[in-house]
């Protein structure tokens, strides 16, 4: 009986060890940005701008949005360059922002401007859009420890093409962390779970993001939510392998595939937006002040990177 006992305790120390690597409920809050702080107004102007373009679900919706994004930087004092490839016989770009010092190692932050079918894709992702060209303004005079890239990619919705062909530009080890924008707006309703156990570890009111990543890169993922944590942002977080379904269904997993670490930044998807992926998915959903926390925070962690 004693045997069974010591038995019992050791399986609940390591079942508590795991969750609470699972979810590192101590991150501390990191340091906030010192610059410009986000604009809900504006994230909410640029998704309603981006989304009233129409679908940007072929080559020339995103066309069409490729060249909004452009005129956005460019009015910022930031014109990207573009990153060009071919699929299915048409032409395709990302647009990349480059800021900092010419470090030799750089910070990769992305979204992607597509969206699935001819819906609004205002969470999915004119969010994370929306969330980068923000970023961009508040970043462009700051100074920064590492070289840091913004990227915007086409076609994550039509197998990740744009992340895939960045990644796969860039020299081995020539980038430190890379952070995925992937759906940032929808703050409301039941969260809902890949595994029912995931239920005793997060809340079940969907009112937080969540920093996604593997189990090797927890030390990313705890900077970034100790960062979004510092911002007032609501944060959870999970490390998991990427067999649990969702882990890696956004653009950081071409990074992955680079032997970059990677980490999303999400409010979770269709485990929460009943949206997604509809034409429900409009402007008029979003919360644009939680979103404005949470970008603060993103810019807090590129800025307080070590060198």
């Amino acid at each position: 009986m004693k045997g069974l006992l010591l038995v019992a305790a050791f399986l609940a120390i390591l079942i508590g060890a795991a969750a609470v690597f699972l979810v590192q409920p101590f991150a501390g809050a990191g340091s906030p940005f010192e610059g410009p702080r986000a604009e809900p107004e504006r994230l909410s102007r640029l998704v309603r701008s981006l989304v009233a373009l129409g679908p940007r679900h072929n080559a020339a919706g995103q066309a069409s949005a490729a060249q909004w994004i452009r005129r956005e930087l460019e009015e910022l004092g930031s014109p990207p360059a573009a990153q060009q490839y071919e699929a299915a016989g048409a032409l395709y770009q990302n647009l990349i922002v480059s800021l900092g010092p010419q470090t030799p190692q750089r910070l990769v932050i992305g979204a992607h401007y597509d969206a699935r079918g001819p819906y609004p894709g205002a969470d999915d992702n004119a969010s994370g859009t929306a969330a980068l060209l923000e970023l961009t303004r508040m970043l462009r005079g700051a100074t920064l420890p590492l070289r840091t890239e913004l990227v915007f990619y086409s076609n994550e919705e039509y197998g990740l093409l744009g992340s895939r062909h960045h990644a796969r530009s860039l020299a081995p080890g020539a980038v430190r962390a890379m952070i995925s924008l992937e759906m940032l707006g929808c703050f409301s309703g039941p969260q809902k779970f890949p595994f029912a156990p995931l239920k005793l570890l997060y809340p079940a009111r969907g009112n937080y993001i969540v920093v996604v990543g593997l189990p090797q890169h927890a030390g990313l993922v705890r900077e970034l939510k100790g960062a979004l944590q510092g911002a007032g942002a609501p944060v959870q977080s999970i490390n998991a392998p990427a067999a649990i379904p969702g882990i890696g269904n956004s653009d950081h997993r071409s990074y992955w595939d680079a032997a970059v670490p990677a980490v999303m930044v999400t409010d979770t998807a269709w485990y929460r937006n009943p949206r997604y992926h509809s034409a429900s998915d409009t402007p008029d959903t979003l919360d644009y002040r939680t979103m404005a926390k949470l970008v603060d925070g993103v810019a807090g962690w590129i800025s307080n990177v070590p060198r």
